[in-house]
């Protein structure tokens, strides 16, 4: 059986995970005598189905099938989407291509009925975590602002009397926004917050 995988992280520090996955990838084709023709790998949230390689994966197995590919491999649910409703789709598109679909961590395999009904209760769970995750990041970050505490990157310092002196001085205001290496945007709002 002709095989491809597809491999994602969502942040360039993540990286070793997206070799662990396609290492994962290639045992698992060997294990199961599949012929692994390719692995799609990128670096890419899971939030957006618009991801490059996800969607060159997609239309070369769905559209074209130049490879003659029969089962997509993949290390865990969530490195296809984050949303039940754009798994249940892909699941979907590849079942009307009769392109088998496979999940490692899962144990997943949806040519058997089993495997299509134990993919959807697992889609469904990763939405919820994904949403609970949400709620808690929420939580929090409404708690550290009732404690006070600020986000964001913190300002600028600017010397502002330093900087009114070179305006009576004759200074240009871009002269002056040079020399202390700060934004001409970022002077004049220090300086109308000190008035």
């Amino acid at each position: 059986m002709k095989a491809v995988g597809y491999a994602r992280v969502s942040t360039k520090k993540q990286e070793d995970n997206l070799k662990l996955q396609e290492d994962q990838i290639k045992k698992y084709c060997d294990l199961r005598g599949y012929e692994l023709m390719k692995i799609y790998s990128e670096v890419a949230s899971g939030k957006d189905i618009e991801r490059k390689e996800f969607k060159n994966m997609i239309k070369d197995v769905t559209e074209y099938n130049p490879l003659g590919v029969e089962i997509v491999v993949i290390y865990k649910l969530d490195r296809i989407g984050r949303s039940i409703i754009d798994v249940i789709n892909i699941s979907r598109l590849f079942e009307d291509k009769n392109i088998g679909f496979a999940v490692i961590t899962q144990n997943l395999d949806t040519a058997t009925k089993e495997g299509r009904l134990f993919f959807y209760i697992m889609g469904a769970l990763a939405e919820y975590e994904r949403e609970l995750i949400m709620e808690r990041t929420t939580l929090g970050r409404d708690r550290a602002k009732d404690e006070g505490k600020k986000f964001g990157r913190p300002k600028k310092r600017v010397p502002i009397e330093d900087i009114r002196q070179k305006i009576a001085l004759g200074w240009k205001k871009s002269a002056i926004a040079d020399y202390y290496g700060i934004n001409r945007t970022t002077m004049y709002k220090r300086l109308n917050e000190e008035k």
